[in-house]
């Protein structure tokens, strides 16, 4: 619960137009994850989830029932420059409320990134900057004008096992800044992620713990807080061909 209050002062102390009432969501969230070594530097990853309201509070005094609120798919190649640094680009389709025929909205999306990874002791950290650009549908005049933002995510892996790495506790925190002229808000956004990993030797990894959203309504200026049961399955293949 802290983590919730310090994220909501921080966008409120940022944004300054933040005027309405805390509206809360409680659901789960299902993110399948995988990635491919092509070659020594270059890698491809398919990134998917989808966001399933089950509890919601009432907005303006209008009750909302569950509902499946977004479907997200990013699809990325990587360029691996050394064991710390890569960097990245892909494209990603988003769709809220995917099942609604009258309120869906589509965004498509591309992204480039740089991520820097190091080791602190036992945790490997991870440092993430992201420019996304943005074609989002409006509804009103079916056009999709561009907008843009940056992301930093900060972030950590720990293994909890001295003999082996498969049991691990990881965690992050990426914050949201919109770049586009004239925002309703700058710091629109914010996610934080805190589980408890682990590693199989056929199947992959499973990642499981509770996953925060903070994020600004941009038409009823609400802070909206998602809590959300995470979880995660993560596989990796390496198609290079083994050297003799």
């Amino acid at each position: 619960m802290r983590l919730k209050w310090v994220v909501s002062i921080i966008i409120i102390f940022i944004c300054g137009e933040v005027n309405g009432q805390n509206v809360n969501h409680f659901g789960l969230f299902p993110v399948i994850d995988h990635s491919g070594q092509l070659s020594d530097k270059w890698n491809y990853s398919f990134y998917y989830f989808g966001a399933f309201n089950l509890i919601n509070e009432k907005v303006n005094g209008v009750a909302e029932g569950p509902n499946f609120a977004v479907f997200y798919s990013e699809q990325a190649i990587t360029y691996q420059l050394n064991t710390h640094l890569s960097f990245t680009g892909s494209y990603v389709y988003e769709r809220q409320l995917p099942l609604d025929k009258d309120n869906y909205r589509n965004e498509n999306r591309f992204y480039l990134q740089t991520t820097l990874n190091s080791n602190i002791g036992r945790a490997l950290m991870r440092y993430r900057l992201r420019y996304d650009g943005r074609f989002i549908q409006n509804r009103v005049t079916g056009e999709s004008p561009y907008t843009s933002r940056l992301r930093f995510l900060i972030g950590a892996t720990v293994s909890l096992s001295q003999k082996n790495n498969r049991l691990y506790f990881t965690a992050y925190n990426e914050m949201f800044f919109n770049t586009y002229k004239n925002p309703v808000t700058v710091y629109a956004e914010n996610w934080a992620f805190a589980g408890i990993g682990l590693r199989t030797k056929k199947s992959g990894a499973f990642e499981l713990g509770p996953f925060y959203i903070a994020f600004v309504d941009y038409t009823g200026g609400n802070l909206l807080n998602y809590y959300y049961l995470q979880f995660n399955w993560i596989t990796h293949l390496d198609s290079r061909k083994e050297k003799n």
